[in-house]
C-alpha cells in the first residue's frame, strides 16, 4: 500500500516541521537599488528622506536623485505644516495636527515669531516653500522714517541664520499718482530670484519697474506702461498677488485681472469668471494653468484657466467645482448667532493652496478663520482673533500665510562628511 500523502507539514519520520528555507539577508535587500528606492519612497516625508541620506553616501545618492525626487513628490506630496497669522507687528504661528512624524518639526516654524516679529515692527512679506520674506524697522527708524530692511529666513533649516538682503532700490519715476511695491519669493524660495515690483500710477497709466535680486545685487530693471481704463475716484489696484507661473496678477476694483509677465515685462489682461468681482485669489495649476478660487456669501466656487493660446487666458474660464459651506460654518457661531452674510465681504479668501488644495477665508465678522480642504469639502475653525481690550472688537483684516514643507529636501553635501551633528541642521 502507497502512504498517504503528508499533508502535516511534519517529516515523516515525526521530528517536526521540515527546516524553513533561509531568509534572505537585509544586505541583499538593501543591496538591490530598484528595491532600495521602493522602500524609500514609504518613508512619506522629506524630513525623514534626509535622515535616511545621512546613514551613507550611496544612500544619499539615491534619496537625492531628481528621477527619484519626482516619483517621490508624486506619492507624497509636501504638506501643509500650519500657517501665520496676524498683520504687521503682531504675528503668530498656527500649528495644524500632524502625524508624529512631523510635530517636532511644525514646531519649527514658531521661532520667527519668539524673536524678531516679538518685536513689534517686523512685516511678513511673503511665505513660500518653507522659507520668509520679513521686513524689519527699529523703532529709532521708524521716529526718522527710515526704510526696512529685508531677511530671509528658512526655520525649517535648525541653526540657519537669516540672510541680509542689500537694500531694495526706490522707483525711479518721480510723477505717481499712486505706488504700490510688493517682492516676492520664487517658487523655490532661494535668495536669488527674488523679485521687487513697484507698479506706479500716472493719470491713464500703469508703469511697472521689476528687479530681480542675483548675486551681483537688483541688477538693471525691466520696465512696462499699460493704459487702462478705470472709474474716477476710485482705488485702481487693491492687492499684488504672488507670482504664478512668472506672472504677477494685480486685483482691480472692477471688471478684469491686470497681470505682468515678468520674463517679458509686458502688461495683459485676464478677465473675470462670470459674476466673480471680488474675494477672489488665485493658485498655480498643473503645466501653465491657473485656478481662481471664489467666495460669494456661504457659497464656494473653483475655476481653471488653462492659459492656453496666447498664454494670457484667452481659452476662458472653466468652474469645475462649487458649494457652500453654510452648515460647516454654523457650527462655529454662538447659539444666539444666525451666520447670514449679505455678500462675498463676509468671508474673505485670504490665502489659497497650489492646485486649489485648500483656501483660508477670513470671517471678519467673527473674528474667525475657516479652513476649507476644497477636494473632501472638510470645514474647520482653525484660528480665532483676541478682541481688543476695550470692548468686543475684532482687528479687522487679518494677514495668513500658508507654511509648507520644504520641497525640495535640502540634503547634506557630499564634501562635508557624515557626522550626525552636523548634518542634523538639515530638514
Amino acid at each position: 500500500m502507497k502512504n498517504p500523502p503528508n499533508l502535516s507539514g511534519q517529516n515523516m519520520d515525526g521530528d517536526g516541521p521540515p527546516p524553513a528555507a533561509p531568509a534572505p539577508s537585509v544586505a541583499s535587500v538593501l543591496g538591490d537599488d530598484d528595491l532600495f528606492r521602493e522602500i524609500l519612497l514609504f518613508l512619506g516625508f522629506p524630513n525623514l528622506l534626509v535622515r535616511a541620506a545621512l546613514v551613507s553616501k550611496r544612500w544619499l545618492l539615491h534619496a537625492s536623485d531628481p528621477v527619484f525626487l519626482r516619483r517621490f513628490r508624486e506619492r507624497n506630496p509636501p504638506r501643509l505644516l500650519g500657517f501665520y497669522a496676524g498683520y504687521p507687528g503682531r504675528y503668530q504661528f498656527v500649528p495644524l495636527p500632524q502625524p508624529r512624524e512631523l510635530v517636532a518639526l511644525s514646531r519649527r516654524p514658531a521661532s520667527p515669531c519668539d524673536g524678531a516679529f516679538a518685536r513689534g515692527a517686523e512685516r511678513l512679506i511673503h511665505c513660500r516653500n518653507g522659507r520668509l520674506l520679513t521686513a524689519f524697522r527699529s523703532r529709532w527708524r521708524q521716529l526718522r522714517g527710515g526704510r526696512f530692511k529685508h531677511y530671509l529666513l528658512a526655520p525649517l533649516l535648525a541653526g540657519e541664520a537669516p540672510t541680509v538682503l542689500p537694500p531694495a532700490p526706490p522707483p525711479t519715476h518721480e510723477r505717481a499718482q499712486a505706488r504700490f511695491t510688493q517682492m516676492f519669493l520664487p517658487e523655490d524660495g532661494a535668495r536669488d530670484g527674488i523679485t521687487l515690483v513697484h507698479l506706479l500710477m500716472v493719470s491713464r497709466k500703469v508703469y511697472a519697474e521689476i528687479y530681480a535680486l542675483g548675486s551681483g545685487g537688483w541688477g538693471v530693471p525691466g520696465t512696462a506702461v499699460i493704459e487702462v481704463e478705470h472709474p474716477h475716484g476710485t482705488t485702481f489696484l487693491e492687492e499684488l498677488l504672488p507670482p504664478v507661473h512668472g506672472k504677477v496678477f494685480m486685483v482691480r476694483t472692477s471688471g478684469y485681472i491686470l497681470g505682468l509677465d515678468l520674463a517679458t515685462s509686458t502688461f495683459f489682461t485676464l478677465e473675470l469668471p462670470v459674476g466673480v468681482r471680488r474675494s477672489y485669489l488665485l493658485s498655480c495649476a498643473d503645466d501653465s494653468g491657473l485656478y481662481l478660487v471664489s467666495a460669494a456669501g456661504f457659497q464656494l466656487s473653483v475655476w481653471l484657466n488653462g492659459m492656453t493660446g496666447d498664454g494670457h487666458g484667452a481659452a476662458g474660464w472653466l468652474l469645475v467645482d462649487t458649494f457652500s459651506i453654510r452648515e460647516g460654518c454654523t457650527r462655529f457661531a454662538d447659539q444666539n448667532q444666525t451666520l447670514m452674510p449679505q455678500d462675498g465681504d463676509f468671508l474673505r479668501v485670504a490665502a489659497v493652496g497650489d492646485n486649489a488644495e485648500f483656501v483660508f477665508l477670513d470671517y471678519a465678522t467673527y473674528g474667525v478663520v475657516l479652513y476649507v480642504h476644497l477636494r473632501s469639502r472638510v470645514v474647520e475653525k482653525v484660528y480665532e482673533q483676541a478682541p481688543y481690550d476695550h470692548g468686543n472688537v475684532h482687528i479687522g483684516r487679518i494677514h495668513i500665510s500658508p507654511f509648507m514643507m520644504m520641497w525640495p529636501p535640502v540634503f547634506p553635501a557630499l564634501n562635508r562628511g557624515h557626522d550626525k551633528e552636523q548634518l542634523s541642521q538639515h530638514v
